[in-house]
C-alpha cells in the first residue's frame, strides 16, 4: 500500500483548510488520505465517566466522519481512511508521519489565540515528523486558486538536494514553476558578489533542470534577511518549501529562526522537508 498523506483533524477552520491541500495532492498524486484525530480525554483510563467518554468517542468519529464526506464530495475517487487516536494530537501526528509520504496540519487548532500565528501542535509536528510536513493557515487559497509558483529556499547547506528535488517534484505535479530563492541578509558588498551568488545557485539547480526539463525555472539572490525574502516570496507563491535538519531535538534547535519566522507569518502554505542529522 502506498505511503498516505496524513492530515490533522480537529475541526478548526485551519484544520479545514489543510485538508483541501491534503485532498489535492492525493489526487494529484495518487496517494491514499488518512485523517487522524488525537486527544489523551479518548483514552479509557482517564477522569472521564464511561458513559461521558462513549459520547466523546463518538462525537469526534462524526468529526471525522464529516471530514471524509466533505473530501469525498470534492474528490469521490480519493481512497481516504480515518484514525482515532488517544493520545496528544502532536504526538499522533508524529507517530503516524513514521510511514507517511506527508503530514498536513493547520496552523492553529481549536481554542488558538488570534494573535498566536502558529498553534503548538503544527509547531510540535514541523519539528518532530519524520516525513515533510505542510503547514496550512485559515487564510491560504484554495489549492484551485493558489499561484502557480513554488518558492524554495536554497542556502548552499548539505543535504540541501532533498529540498530542491520535493519542491521540483511538487512544481511538476501542480503544473507550477519553480523560484529558487537565495537570500544572504547584508552580506552583499558590490554587483560582482551578487553575480557570484547568482552562479552558484545556477549550480546548485543544475541537476534539477536535467530531470524537470518542464518546469520552468526562475531564481533570486536577494539582499533581504532569509526569513523576509521568503515571507515576502510567499505572497505570490502556491506554498514556500524549506528545509528542517531531521532530529529528535527541542523544537527550536530543530526548525531554526528562519523557519520559525516564515511559518508564523507565511501567506501561502509552507512544506517543510527533512534534510537529514
Amino acid at each position: 500500500m502506498s505511503a498516505p498523506i496524513v492530515v490533522g483533524i480537529d475541526g478548526s477552520a485551519h484544520a479545514w483548510r489543510a485538508l483541501d491541500w491534503a485532498a489535492d495532492r492525493a489526487v494529484r498524486r495518487r496517494l491514499p488520505l488518512l485523517l487522524v484525530h488525537g486527544s489523551r480525554a479518548l483514552a479509557d483510563d482517564g477522569p472521564i465517566p464511561p458513559d461521558a467518554l462513549r459520547r466523546l468517542v463518538a462525537e469526534r468519529e462524526d468529526l471525522l466522519a464529516e471530514a471524509r464526506q466533505y473530501a469525498l464530495k470534492l474528490h469521490p475517487d480519493l481512497e481516504i481512511r480515518t484514525r482515532l487516536v488517544p493520545v496528544d494530537p502532536g504526538r499522533a501526528l508524529v507517530e503516524e508521519s513514521e510511514h507517511a509520504d506527508l503530514v498536513a496540519v493547520g496552523s492553529r487548532g481549536l481554542g488558538g489565540f488570534e494573535g498566536l500565528l502558529f498553534g503548538s501542535v503544527g509547531l510540535h509536528t514541523a519539528a518532530h515528523a519524520r516525513c515533510p510536513v505542510l503547514v496550512v493557515s485559515r487564510s491560504a487559497p484554495y489549492p484551485a486558486d493558489a499561484p502557480t509558483e513554488i518558492v524554495v529556499g536554497v542556502e548552499g547547506r548539505p543535504g540541501e538536494d532533498a529540498v530542491v528535488e520535493w519542491a521540483f517534484a511538487e512544481a511538476a505535479a501542480r503544473d507550477a514553476r519553480v523560484l529558487a530563492l537565495h537570500a544572504v541578509g547584508g552580506e552583499f558588498g558590490s554587483p560582482r558578489r551578487r553575480v557570484i551568488e547568482d552562479m552558484e545557485l545556477s549550480e546548485a539547480l543544475a541537476g534539477m533542470r536535467e530531470r524537470y526539463p518542464d518546469v520552468r525555472i526562475d531564481q533570486l539572490v536577494s539582499e533581504r534577511t532569509p526569513s523576509r525574502a521568503l515571507v515576502e516570496a510567499s505572497q505570490n507563491a502556491a506554498m514556500v518549501v524549506v528545509g528542517a535538519r531531521q532530529r529528535r531535538g527541542p523544537v527550536g534547535m530543530a526548525l531554526g529562526r528562519v523557519n520559525h519566522a516564515v511559518l508564523h507569518h507565511a501567506h501561502s502554505p509552507v512544506a517543510i522537508v527533512p534534510t537529514g542529522d
